[in-house]
This record gives C-alpha cells, structure tokens and sequence, in this order.
C-alpha cells in the first residue's frame, strides 16, 4: 500500500511559489506527510458534503465516521471526478457567488488520492470535532411558524398534480422578514415547496392565474437549497391580511406517504433600506421538437428603474440543459452575470451573487435556456413526442428568477460610483 503524500514547501520555494501564482501543496517539497482520514480527509467531507450527508439530512447516506466514508470511497470518488458532487452547475468563468459549493481542486484531489492509495485511518487523535446539525430550524427560532392546516396523502405511484395550499397569516400589519427556513414534513417525497404571498387585494384573483404572474414569491424549498438569512437592510415585506400560498410538488416512493410541510419566520425589528422583490424572466410559448438536443428558447426582462441584483435562479424540468443570464446595458455592453452550464433538475439552486450588482434603469435582462431532448438525454421521459410548457416535471417551463431591490435616486448615485458593484462587461462587442 502506497501512502498519499503532502508536500512541505521550503519557506523560501513557497514564496516563490505564490509569486508564481502556483498552490504549495501541488508542488514536490523535501518532506511530506501521510494523508489521513482523521487529519485531512474528515476536515474535506465536513466543509464539503456533511450538510447533506448527516443523520436526517437529505442525502441517502451519511458521511461522518471513517467506516461510513470507506464504504462509500468508490461512489465519492466518482461523483467527485465528474464533479457531479458537491452539487454545483455555475461555470467558473462568470461570477463570484456566496454560495459556491464547488469543491477546491486541491481538496478533490487529496481526496481522491487518498482513496486510491488504501485509505489509512490515522490518528483519531487527530479527528476534528463532529459538526453539530439542527434539523428542527436552520435560522434562528422562528417568530411565527405556520402550517398546512391538513396532512396530504401521496399515492404509492401515479402522477400527483401540484397541491396550491391557502393559509391565512392573520397578519394585522405589514410584516418585514429577515429570515425565512421552509421544513419539508416528509423529505422522501416532497419534490420541491415555493411559497407565495398574496396579499388582499390578489385574493379574489383565480389562483392559477395569480401563480402564473409569479407575484408574491417569498422563498423556495428543494434539496440543496439553504435558508433565506438577510442581514437587516435587506427583508421581505409580507403584506398586512396576506395569505400564504405554498405550492407542493410531490413525488411518489412506492408506498403510502403523508405530507405536512411548515415554514419558519423571522421578523426584522424595523423597516430595511431595501426591499427584497422577485423580478423574472418566463417564456411559455414554446415548442421542442422531438429528438432535438440543444433547443434554444429565450425571455428578457427590461428593468425600468435602477436595482441591485442580489442572486439568480433558472428553472426547467428534465429536459433543461443550460441556462444563462447576460445584462445588456443602456450604453451597449454586455455581461454575462451566470452561466449554468450543466443544468440538473434535481438542485433547483439560486445562484448568491457575492457583491450584488447595479442593475441602470434602461438594462434588458436576456436569459437563454436550451433543452435536451434527445435519447442522450438519461433524464428524457419520452424523446420522441414536442414538449410544451406544463406544470408536471415531462412537461417544461422556462423561468429565469432574480432576487432584485429597485433604488431611490439616492441609492442609485451611490451604488453607481461603487467599484464592486458597478456593470463589469465581459462580452465582446462586435464592430
């Protein structure tokens, strides 16, 4: 059995090194160390995989102890190598995100390497403290938490259309929310939760129509998705007497399931500077055609008046492949914001942008989905019928959401002036 090394870097060869713009612990050194479970590899799987992979989260497996992660090595290195995991679709080359699950390269590699060369357990002494997880709430205790007044029932098998739960707030004036946690009741079988609220005036709307429109959206539940935490001078405003909608997409198991999801809130204690809204981009008049494998539909957006863009989340079903976001400035540049280039249905991500970006009144937001729905396509239900938009998940959609705050006159010279949040174009021009 070989054992996995990690170089030591001369103090003189690592400046070098940086100067360089190379990573210390690719290069050869003099002295190295064996790469261990206890000291390396558990500190990996903790900052990278043990938020889903822990008892009751959303992963199939855990991933704590050294017994657990031997006997998966084989899985985690492949889904490592193929960057299939840690869940992350955005490309590198177009933005910096707060939420970047990505995993380092370095980290990967020692990983994988560590796999290849027997796994050596190490010294538990050097084991780090098991990370704690709180699977009742991820923010902090919630102010008011509400509740579909009912338990729905899934069938074993069969298609379940989506479920529009209706519950009163009681709400007896505006409430601003800095924190906001949705809690699956039966993970297994709760696809996706989106949570609307509908204020008075919208209540006598057909409801079908009102979800359509897309008003109203407060926050989202998928796996892989984290809570909505704004630091105060951010908070969403939920409307005095508003009802809250939460539209369930739930997927059979095989057997009988019930459901009875909740949602967790936290309120600010004063009004914000800014006011989170959810502004899209949707298209739903479109065709694929049969066996076409990179079908393009596209939407903008115009913003009328001048925002900060704080995060971005596509949306398409089986058959989506890749999704952009480009601001086509009032002066003529361009800035891709988001390339997601490997779209998986399966982690409905928002995309957090790290600097949130000035968004001038007069901006288009253009925003391209392509579909794969060809029989090389391993997700494709059925590559020989057209696809038209729908609700059920054979069916498609094209919705590009953004997470924006419009700017006073005032916000807007300030955040104007700002380097790191001004437009940074990316695209070439053509003459």
């Amino acid at each position: 059995m070989r054992a996995t090394r990690i170089p030591k870097t001369p103090l003189f060869g690592l400046a070098l090194a940086l100067a360089a713009g190379l990573c210390p612990a690719a290069l050869a050194g003099v002295e190295s160390e064996t790469v261990t479970f206890t000291k390396h590899v558990a500190r990996i799987l903790q900052n990278n995989c043990q938020d889903c992979h822990h008892p009751n989260g959303i992963a199939p497996m855990t991933l704590q102890s050294y017994r657990q992660v031997k006997g998966w090595a084989k899985m985690i290195r492949e889904v490592v190598d193929t960057k299939r995991m840690p869940p992350w679709h955005a490309s590198p080359e177009y933005g910096h995100f707060s939420n970047d699950r990505s995993m380092a390269q370095t980290d990967a590699d020692m990983l994988m390497s560590w796999i290849d060369n027997g796994m050596p357990q190490g010294d538990p002494a050097d084991m780090p403290a098991p990370k704690t997880y709180n699977d009742e709430w991820r923010i902090d205790e919630p102010d008011v938490v509400l509740t579909m007044p009912e338990e729905v029932h899934i069938e074993p098998s069969g298609v379940m259309p989506y479920e529009n739960i209706e519950i009163p707030t009681g709400f007896e004036e505006d409430k601003w929310v800095t924190q906001i946690d949705i809690r699956a009741g039966n993970p297994k079988v709760v696809h996706h939760v989106l949570v609307y609220a509908r204020a008075p005036e919208h209540q006598e709307q057909e409801m079908g129509e009102f979800l359509r429109l897309g008003r109203g959206f407060i926050a989202g539940y998928a796996p892989g998705t984290v809570p909505v935490i704004l630091d105060g001078t951010r908070a969403i405003k939920i409307p005095k007497g508003a009802n809250l909608i939460f539209q369930m997409h739930y997927t059979p198991t095989g057997k009988p399931e019930v459901d009875r999801s909740s949602i967790g809130l936290k309120f600010a204690e004063k009004a914000p500077e800014f006011e989170d809204l959810t502004a899209t981009t949707i298209n739903f008049d479109f065709k694929i055609p049969p066996h076409a494998d990179n079908h393009e539909v596209v939407a903008d957006i115009e913003f009328p008046k001048s925002a900060l863009l704080y995060s971005m989340t596509p949306h398409m079903h089986y058959r989506g492949k890749g999704f952009t976001y480009t601001a086509k400035y009032p002066d003529g540049t361009e800035e891709i914001l988001l390339d997601v280039p490997r779209f998986d249905f399966n982690w409905q991500t928002s995309y957090v942008l790290e600097t949130p970006r000035y968004i001038p009144a007069g901006t288009v937001l253009h925003t391209v989905a392509h579909f794969d729905n060809s029989a090389n396509n391993p997700a494709n239900p059925d590559p020989s019928k057209p696809v038209r938009w729908g609700d059920q998940t054979w069916e498609e959609m094209m919705i590009g959401w953004m997470t924006i705050s419009w700017l006073s006159p005032e916000q807007e010279t300030k955040f104007a002036s700002l380097d790191g949040y001004k437009p940074q174009p990316n695209v070439a021009q053509s003459k």
